[in-house]
């Protein structure tokens, strides 16, 4: 199995940090996002990933080059935004590199500790699923993909919904968010193949994964241990909370 870590995306949420820096490569700690990621996979026993590049993220290769001093094989991939943009569009330029099942995560998440990672793969491979989606509960679901589950499969999945489309989604007052990382088989291209932009142009790995279960595949969420740590690194607020936590804890890799 492969890793694909992606880091496309502009950040234009963190912005006017981003116009000088890849939000991949701005610090927690003391150690870009985009590392704690690479050093999970690894211990996780994945040998080889892909990171998923956009325009101006050069400093994210001239930083990881070729992953030797994480042990791990790195190369790159670039999505060209001419094609689409969005989050399947990102996933759908590994297809020529895979040829089984693989890892993607999100570059620009924070979590902590990592070890779940090779608990979601080997969950994975023991439910014989086509996708299996890494959950973290959350109390707001207006930044995330907001899934429902029926014992442990997907039945419905929303992009970022307010209250009130997501009510039928809260259990015990959270809502389980698409937090990756995410399993998928290779099937997963032809039904990006089938994905339409949603209203604001982009193509969401959410709307992927609606189709893949309107076809009654298996689909599964794997829900991400409480004592994990996860922020989403899209606003100063959540990289600051992932700062706080780092600086107290110390020492995390």
């Amino acid at each position: 199995m492969i890793g694909i870590i992606l880091a496309a995306g502009k950040g234009t949420r963190l912005a006017p940090y981003t116009d000088a820096i890849a939000k991949e490569m701005l610090p927690v700690g003391e150690i870009p996002i985009i590392e704690y990621n690479l050093r999970y996979l690894e211990r996780s026993g994945i040998s080889r990933a892909f990171i998923v590049l956009g325009e101006r993220k050069e400093q994210i290769l001239h930083y990881i080059r070729d992953g030797k001093r994480f042990n791990l094989k790195v190369a790159y991939l670039f999505q060209d935004i001419k094609e689409g943009v969005g989050t399947a569009k990102a996933i759908s330029v590994a297809e020529n590199w895979t040829n089984d099942s693989f890892v993607v995560l999100y570059g620009d998440t924070f979590f902590h500790p990592g070890d779940f990672i090779k608990e979601l793969i080997n969950y994975h491979v023991k439910k014989k699923a086509v996708a299996t989606i890494g959950l973290y509960e959350v109390t707001s679901p207006e930044r995330f993909g907001i899934v429902k589950l029926d014992n442990e499969r997907i039945v419905n999945i929303i992009e970022k919904p307010s209250k009130v489309e997501a009510k039928n989604y809260l259990v015990d007052e959270k809502y389980l968010a698409n937090s990756g990382p995410l399993v998928f088989d290779n099937i997963i291209f032809d039904y990006i193949r089938k994905t339409k932009p949603a209203q604001n142009g982009e193509y969401q790995i959410t709307d992927t994964i609606k189709l893949m279960i309107e076809d009654n595949l298996p689909v599964y969420g794997f829900k991400i241990p409480q004592n994990v740590f996860w922020r989403d690194i899209g606003t100063p607020e959540s990289r600051l909370e992932a700062d706080a936590y780092v600086l107290k804890h110390k020492n995390i890799l």
